[in-house]
């Protein structure tokens, strides 16, 4: 992938999403992150985001869909309020622990 192809998706992504209450925001890729990694994560993010209009299971199938790629990925999204920033970063996902907070919160 070329740095017009990030850039492309970049642009996409602010275009779409970061506007009202995240216009002036800015994306900070963490150098961990594979170029190509960045832009399927924000590419999915986007596309949940246009599915949430759609049917309500359609909706959830994407977003548990775009979830579980980004995790098996390793990568997360974390917005930083403070000083305007959705970080894109390495994850810290752990699977068992996410199976005990599931069980911990809904039995």
């Amino acid at each position: 992938m070329d740095v017009n192809t990030l850039n492309s998706v970049i642009e996409m992504y602010t275009n779409h999403l970061l506007q009202g209450e995240l216009e002036g925001f800015k994306i900070e890729i963490s150098p961990e992150i594979q170029d190509e990694l960045a832009a399927i994560a924000l590419y999915l993010d986007s596309k949940t985001v246009r599915a949430s209009g759609e049917i309500e299971e359609f909706y959830e199938g994407y977003k548990r869909a775009a979830f579980d790629i980004l995790s098996f990925m390793g990568v997360e999204f974390f917005e930083d309020r403070e000083n305007k920033l959705i970080k894109i970063m390495k994850s810290n996902y752990n699977s068992q622990l996410q199976e005990e907070l599931k069980k911990n919160i809904w039995g």
